[in-house]
């Protein structure tokens, strides 16, 4: 949607500004993610609302919230009505995202008590890690 008088950006620019190729933008506009405002010759433009739609893909996709097709689910348009497919997307995605904090705060205690511990060599002498190995090989076997 073209606003009277919203300055337009061409690809170029845009790519620059955003930290992207212009092969990405052209990319994104392939998907249906980013498509621009208008296009003059081969020079795609891109208006207030492409860039913020822009910011939106790189919010949930570069910084690695979602996939780019899941991107495309959440962002594709539906002229208001319900979404329930990016309503799952969404759940699935915080439900990935929990399981990999609790990871992560495992990780985290493992490191801190390697950290601590009085051995010489906590790696290869940590009677608590060992112990944690072994219930992993048991498990596994």
């Amino acid at each position: 949607m073209v606003v009277v008088n919203e300055p337009l950006h061409p690809i170029g620019e845009v790519a620059r500004r955003f930290g992207l190729r212009v092969s990405a933008l052209r990319y994104y506009d392939e998907l249906g993610l980013v498509p621009p405002a208008e296009r003059r010759g081969t020079v795609r433009y891109y208006g207030r609302e492409e860039l913020r739609r822009l910011a939106l893909v790189q919010r949930l996709h570069r910084e690695g919230m979602v996939t780019l097709a899941d991107t495309a689910v959440l962002t594709t348009d539906r002229h208001g009505e319900e979404q329930p497919a990016g309503r799952q997307v969404l759940a699935d995605t915080i439900a990935g995202m929990t399981r990999r904090i609790d990871e992560l705060v495992a990780a985290r205690a493992v490191l801190e008590h390697l950290l601590t511990c009085p051995t010489a060599d906590p790696v290869r002498q940590c009677s608590k890690l060992r112990a944690d190995l072994d219930e992993i090989v048991d498990r596994v076997m």
